[in-house]
């Protein structure tokens, strides 16, 4: 039972040490020159220290019209409330207004050394990039130029190709001719040969024709000449 109360105000403490955290505020030292900072709450107690004007205080609790806080190096004490005030001192928002307005210019000199930067790095590329489309014209130019000389040369190649396709039908045409004037030539070779020949064998013929007739002329010669001079010998004889 013992642990179990023991456990128990264990607890309760927690919870009420957690509780005056959790509801702790803070406040400031009014606009005066020192305050004391006691062990308790009232003038009886003994002053630990005093304290600045704007020193920041964690109120923990109220006692009698004192405050028991606890200061940012970690001691505790009680300060007359009077003397506490929990808006932010003038100083204090000054000083942060100028480490904000010291962090505002740090960060405007940074983005002011950014922009200069990235001015720089913009004309550079603009500076390239004028370059580079300086450099692609003059390509796009070549190029066109090219297109035209390629184009002039294509028409060139099509004018070409239509007149060999021409000149290849007109060769056609003339092969199929020479084809046909060949087998033409052939027939006439044969022919020819064919008249040769005949011609030959008339020449043959007509050669033992006259050479007949010749040899029956000659013949004929000597048989009337045979005849004359028998005659003329039967004349002789009887005149003798």
């Amino acid at each position: 039972m013992k642990k179990r109360f023991t456990v128990l105000g264990i607890l309760a403490l927690l919870f009420v040490s957690t509780l005056a955290v959790s509801q702790a505020r803070t406040g400031y030292v009014s606009d005066m020159l020192i305050l004391t900072f006691r062990q308790g709450p009232g003038t009886s107690f003994s002053v630990i220290q005093t304290l600045k004007s704007d020193t920041p205080l964690t109120i923990l609790e109220e006692d009698k019209g004192y405050f028991k806080v606890q200061l940012a190096s970690g001691e505790t004490g009680w300060v007359d409330k009077q003397f506490v005030v929990f808006t932010i001192p003038k100083s204090k928002l000054i000083k942060k207004l100028n480490q904000e307005k010291a962090t505002l210019e740090t960060r405007l000199e940074k983005l002011s050394t950014a922009l200069e930067l990235l001015k720089n790095q913009l004309a550079t590329r603009e500076s390239n990039q004028g370059e580079k489309t300086a450099a692609l014209s003059g390509s796009l130019q070549a190029a066109v130029e090219k297109n035209g000389i390629l184009s002039a040369q294509l028409k060139e190649s099509q004018t070409n190709y239509n007149t060999l396709k021409s000149q290849s039908q007109d060769i056609l045409s003339v092969v199929a001719k020479n084809k046909v004037l060949e087998e033409n030539n052939i027939l006439l070779s044969k022919k020819l040969a064919q008249l040769e020949n005949e011609t030959r064998h008339m020449f043959r013929t007509g050669m033992i024709k006259w050479f007949l007739a010749g040899v029956g002329v000659l013949l004929l010669g000597w048989i009337i000449g045979q005849s004359v001079s028998s005659k003329s010998k039967r004349s002789s004889s009887l005149l003798r």
